[in-house]
């Protein structure tokens, strides 16, 4: 009797580094075409040169903001003790969101079940009423981590005439092989990978069409969409097959988001706001400690804070019931990190838009059901393109353990020489996988069929029309 909490997915330690990217294809000098190592001389190195002289780090705006909420499972004490814990140093299970297994790391294999049981939730007996065959039977959710190999690779030079022509502080820079640029990349993809786990239930790395592990991509369960409500996974509807992960569930949630765009009042106001607290409390959505309260985290962008400031309830109570003077929202735009209907927002414009098959972005090789009626979440430019630009920006309301994250491998930096020692690459590689915490009824234990959905008591997803022009 088992019920497995799936969740197939990796993720590595988040490293930030400094430095700057720039491409471009070539510089021709006096007749003389040289190939400059990744494009780097353009019409931007002008630029280039002036922020190298300023020490001009990397843009800050292009990182997500879960990677200092990442517990590390302390695997080999809870296998020894049956006590889920983190290791020393790690964020305390109720302080992290991402749930980091790191097993893989000393063992091999890309599939790993990790097993949780179920607290007793009996009645018991009174008096002397029989205890002999009312004994209740214990139950294991297992948690399925999987995790798969995501590369990148870094041309340094391409010949030493590249090298010679550069000055010494370019080239310095540009031509470093000290994988700084390689790790800054991944810390930056792997923010997109958790939200992606989120959204479309597994991170990119798993659910690729020609190089994944053949997992699919699964829009959430716990969805709310402005001005169609609480939308229910665990009944049927139309194409919808109550609590499974089908095509007609994608179909119902388009539909939803559809009807969404062409109403009115589909912003994000306090009322909604309101809704979304009901729901995660509903949900039981276990919130993170923050000082002497428990509340879930509430991903949102710069279009969600314009459309609140401009609510007139919500502008009502930053006037009365938040700092005074100078510190006050009203004057500061600032929202991130106020508790509001007992949840704690933060700002995360790298959150990727939702699309339709209206939209111009749209591509049924990206949606979640390989068909015209699926969604597609961000697009296939998102590290180009951090801030998508799309009107469809979702929000995420995530609590402790939304996220279990495995890792096999850390970061790996190689190099390899070629054309003679002239053409030198740098590449990186990770072994990580994500996965969002759906509860699924493996065996069917709880009797509402065999591989069916059981829960998600850890996140929700909430649509709301982010247009400019609301």
């Amino acid at each position: 009797m088992k019920l497995r909490k799936y969740f197939n997915f990796g993720f590595a330690v988040m490293i930030l580094l400094l430095g700057v990217f720039f491409i471009s294809p070539a510089l021709s000098i006096a007749g003389v075409v040289l190939a400059i190592p990744g494009g780097m001389y353009s019409p931007s190195t002008g630029v280039f040169r002036v922020n190298l002289q300023n020490k001009v780090g990397k843009e800050a705006w292009t990182y997500g903001r879960l990677g200092a909420l990442t517990g590390i499972i302390d695997y080999e004490k809870y296998k020894a003790t049956g006590i889920l814990g983190v290791v020393p140093g790690s964020p305390a299970l109720d302080q992290s969101i991402i749930r980091l297994v790191r097993d893989f790391v000393s063992k091999k294999g890309i599939k790993l079940d990790v097993p949780l049981t179920r607290p007793l939730t009996g009645q018991g007996v009174t008096g002397t009423a029989p205890l002999s065959k009312n004994a209740e039977r214990k139950k294991l959710f297992y948690q399925g981590v999987a995790i798969n190999m995501k590369r990148h690779a870094l041309q340094t030079r391409d010949n030493e005439m590249s090298e010679q022509m550069l000055p010494d502080a370019i080239a310095m820079d540009l031509m470093s092989s000290d994988g700084s640029d390689l790790k800054d990349w991944f810390s930056r993809f792997l923010s997109f990978e958790d939200l992606f786990a989120v959204l479309a239930g597994y991170s990119t790395n798993l659910t690729d069409a020609q190089w994944g592990l053949g997992y699919s991509q699964k829009s959430h369960p716990n969805v709310l969409v402005a001005g169609n409500g609480f939308l229910d996974f665990k009944s049927n509807s139309g194409a919808h097959v109550a609590r499974t992960f089908d095509s007609g569930w994608e179909i119902m949630i388009a539909t939803a988001i559809q009807a969404m765009i062409e109403a009115t009042d589909t912003a994000l106001t306090l009322d909604l706001v309101q809704q979304i607290a009901f729901m995660a409390q509903k949900l039981k959505i276990a919130g993170l400690k923050k000082d002497s309260y428990i509340a879930p985290i509430a991903l949102i962008t710069s279009a969600h804070v314009r459309q609140l400031r401009k609510d007139p309830e919500f502008r009502e109570i930053m006037a009365f019931a938040a700092d005074r003077g100078s510190k006050n929202p009203l004057f500061t735009g600032q929202v991130e990190a106020y508790l509001i209907e007992g949840m704690l927002f933060v700002v995360d414009d790298t959150i990727p838009s939702v699309f339709l098959t209206s939209d111009p972005e749209f591509s049924t090789s990206l949606s979640t059901n390989g068909l015209s009626t699926g969604l597609q979440y961000g697009t296939s430019t998102f590290m180009d393109n951090p801030r998508d630009g799309g009107q469809k920006k979702p929000i995420i309301v995530l609590g402790q353990g939304a996220i279990l994250a495995a890792e096999g491998k850390g970061f790996l930096l190689t190099e390899e020489v070629t054309d003679h020692g002239q053409s030198i690459e740098s590449g990186g590689r990770m072994i990580y996988g994500m996965s969002r915490s759906d509860m699924v009824d493996t065996d069917n234990v709880l009797g509402n069929g065999a591989g069916k959905f059981y829960n998600n008591t850890d996140s929700m997803v909430v649509f709301t029309n982010t247009k400019d022009t609301l």
